[in-house]
């Protein structure tokens, strides 16, 4: 089932890479990139009202979402710097070169999360493995940003 799980979430991450440049491309018939990740939210906000209704999920309750730690609701925050930053440097720096680098960038995050068990997970040490891992992916964009 985690090999199911990895090839489905490697799909989403594909998707990512279209949704960078489909923003991108909004952006040019609007103003300025944040205006094209206003949009992405917008429809994102759409989206996941149909979904709540196919779903018949409840509102969720306010006064329990008020209750929550202040650092639970930056998600929404960090979504939005990573959008907006997409949009702007794509065109700077190519598509490869942007996910390549959030990906690094979410991978040493991730591991830091996982060895110290950080938001309550569960702990997974780091090993010599996963440094290794990054590291070549690290390379990996020098070699993307050179050829």
């Amino acid at each position: 089932m985690k090999a199911f799980y990895t090839v489905f979430v490697l799909l989403i991450g594909f998707l990512l890479a279209i949704q960078g440049s489909i923003n991108t491309q909004l952006t040019t018939f609007l103003k300025h990139p944040i205006q094209g990740a206003l949009v992405n939210f917008m429809v994102g906000f759409i989206c996941l009202l149909a979904l709540n209704l196919v779903f018949r999920t409840q509102i969720p309750d306010w006064g329990h979402v008020k209750t929550a730690p202040w650092y639970l609701l930056a998600g929404g925050m960090l979504g939005a710097i990573f959008v907006s930053s997409v949009i702007f440097f794509i065109p700077k720096i190519g598509v490869s070169t942007v996910l390549a680098a959030s990906i690094a960038g979410q991978l040493i995050a991730a591991s830091v999360i996982d060895h110290f068990g950080f938001f309550g997970l569960n702990v997974h040490q780091i090993s010599a493995g996963r440094i290794a891992g990054i590291l070549l992916l690290i390379s990996g964009i020098f070699l993307i940003q050179k050829y």
